[in-house]
């Protein structure tokens, strides 16, 4: 299995990854103090949840941290929140999505699926809070700052959530690809790449504002491609539930007649049950797929570059081996031969 073992070879990286490991503790600690006593148990922390696969965005955002030389006490901060931040959306993914993924194990039954979210949201918010007091005792961040932390750590969501929020009802598949990219996917996921950022900018800490926009430039582009990826998988839900999608829009607007109309016979169809969970039907768009991976690609290389314009130390081997390895776990190894090297 693919994985960023050759990130330990770069001091940043080895640092902030043994950091993100001491952010899952810290958060699971509190998180079960929180609990105890409510009538639902935590549960141990899976280690496989602590591996380099399953935290590589965050060891990355905290390795953007050292190097914008933010002070020890407020990375030991903004990472804490960030993972809180992390454990939101997912939670709030889970509810629009109607699926699962865990970000705080307790004892409630397995049929609760709703429910677990639910409590993920309310236990996590009072993690987050925990986080703040603890700084603020401290004396990493001061009463005025924290309440522009409270304030600012939902308003750096609301974008993406207004955007969900939008496409509940359903969307008409009118916008071309790049009107995807720049009207919807920048605020459903690139921001939330940058989100990392808002606290350090907004308490002053990113003291070069080149080296500042040349990271967020980065990490959105990065948020881009890695949705381009993810329309992929969810092609056949996005289509049941009338979601825009980068590759339904490339087949929408694109010169390949039979996707589109293919697609169109997908739209009309009385039952979407055979391919709304086909996490595989990009592959009967092989155009639009191909057009839509390598537009990932270029985000993938582009954000890279960005980043180490504003000081992240990776060669460019070391960037080109970081894309492969990302587009691998992600469950696209065929991106692979496209990857310039």
């Amino acid at each position: 299995m693919a994985d960023f073992e050759f990130l330990f070879k770069i001091g940043v990286f080895k640092k902030s990854i043994s950091e993100q490991q001491e952010v899952l503790a810290d958060y699971w600690t509190k998180g079960s103090e929180i609990v105890a006593g409510s009538g639902i148990n935590p549960l141990p922390m899976p280690k496989a949840w602590a591996s380099l696969k399953r935290n590589y965005f965050s060891i990355l955002f905290i390795a953007i941290f050292h190097i914008l030389e933010i002070p020890e006490p407020r990375i030991r901060l903004y990472s804490r929140l960030n993972h809180c931040l992390r454990a939101w959306v997912t939670a709030c993914d889970n509810l629009l999505d109607d699926e699962l993924k865990e970000m705080f194990l307790t004892d409630l039954p397995e049929s609760a699926q709703i429910f677990k979210s639910v409590h993920t949201l309310l236990v996590v918010d009072r993690i987050f809070f925990q986080f703040l007091l603890d700084a603020k005792k401290e004396g990493a961040i001061s009463d005025e700052e924290m309440e522009r932390l409270l304030k600012i750590s939902l308003n750096s969501m609301v974008a993406s959530g207004v955007e969900e929020a939008n496409e509940e009802q359903g969307v008409e598949y009118n916008l071309t690809p790049q009107q995807v990219l720049d009207e919807v996917h920048i605020y459903k996921t690139g921001h939330l790449f940058t989100s990392p950022l808002v606290a350090p900018f907004e308490l002053g800490d990113i003291e070069d504002p080149v080296q500042g926009e040349a990271i967020k430039d980065g990490l959105l582009n990065f948020g881009l491609g890695c949705q381009i990826l993810d329309d992929l998988t969810d092609l056949g839900m996005d289509l049941a539930c009338r979601k825009h999608n980068y590759i339904i829009a490339v087949a929408m607007q694109g010169a390949e007649r039979s996707e589109k109309e293919f697609l169109l016979q997908l739209m009309a169809s009385e039952s979407d049950a055979f391919f709304r969970d086909d996490i595989k039907l990009y592959r009967k768009f092989p155009k639009a797929t191909r057009l839509a991976q390598a537009e990932a690609n270029e985000r993938f290389e582009y954000a890279l570059q960005r980043l180490s314009e504003g000081g992240l130390p990776m060669s460019k081997t070391n960037r080109v081996l970081f894309i492969k390895t990302l587009s691998a776990l992600l469950g696209y190894p065929e991106l692979l031969a496209k990857i310039r090297g």
